[in-house]
């Protein structure tokens, strides 16, 4: 479960970078879509730092982070943010942060 919670972590974090880097190309520079690409980067080297209880809370200030951004975004561009999107996410993060604890630690 140690290789499953690395691949899902690592895909997640590229996977939101390739987003913000399609919505830079697509509608020019915003600083947000920088801020993704770099939390989605960071989150790709804290993965690799050796020390598990760093690596354990670096990865939850990055998914505040990710949640704060992704918030802001949703209100920049739509006006207001979907609470449904929102839950989800914040679930997903749960369950990463979790796997992170049980298996990695």
């Amino acid at each position: 479960m140690t290789i499953v919670t690395y691949i899902l972590t690592g895909l997640y974090a590229f996977l939101t970078g390739l987003a913000a880097i399609q919505q830079w190309k697509e509608e020019g520079f915003h600083f947000r879509s920088i801020l993704f690409v770099s939390v989605s980067i960071s989150i790709l080297v804290i993965l690799f730092i050796p020390s598990k209880d760093l690596q354990f809370v670096l990865l939850i200030f990055a998914f505040i982070l990710l949640h704060l951004l992704a918030i802001a975004q949703g209100i920049k561009t739509n006006g207001h943010i979907t609470i449904s999107h929102h839950v989800i996410r914040f679930i997903f993060h749960c369950i990463i942060v979790l796997m992170v604890y049980k298996f990695i630690k």
